[in-house]
């Protein structure tokens, strides 16, 4: 018989760690027309997660400009467990869920080159020099996710 897996809650440092290593998350907004989610790049910094996309437009920000309430997924799948029956098949993962409120950065430059150094670390940190064009950075919109609430949780086998 196969060893069953355990569902365990990740501690406020295991998320933090997780969000951290991860690259891609899922965020959801409410607008006029129901529910959206989008998948995104993200970076965490003083508590905050912090997205990028083009400055304006776009269903994120209409829905934003509608409800600031977000749910922010991240989530890995490390594979499967298989069972001697399908319901013993265990999917092995790890992920986090923040709920709480989204804003749009106006007029913020410190903190937008702040977050935009972040993104460059992040994703380009292969980089010797990871420069921001400037011109790219003028149409770079930032959005601030502050988050009330995490939960986490990952699959691992039993002992």
């Amino acid at each position: 018989m196969q060893p069953r897996m355990k569902k365990q809650a990740l501690s406020a440092e295991e998320i933090v760690k997780f969000l951290e290593k991860e690259k891609v998350g899922h965020l959801a907004t409410v607008g006029p027309d129901g529910p959206y989610v989008i998948a995104v790049n993200y970076v965490v910094l003083n508590d905050k997660v912090y997205i990028h996309g083009r400055k304006e437009g776009g269903k994120k920000y209409d829905n934003l400009g509608f409800d600031e309430r977000i749910c922010f997924e991240v989530s890995r799948d490390y594979g499967y467990e298989v069972g001697d029956r399908p319901c013993k098949t265990e999917t092995i993962y790890e992920s986090a869920i923040g709920r709480g409120r989204a804003r749009v950065l106006k007029d913020e430059e410190s903190l937008t080159e702040k977050v935009l150094l972040a993104f460059a670390k992040k994703f380009a940190g292969h980089l010797s020099d990871p420069v921001i064009a400037e011109d790219k950075a003028k149409i770079t919109g930032i959005i601030e996710l502050s988050i009330d609430e995490w939960t986490g949780k990952h699959y691992k086998k039993s002992s």
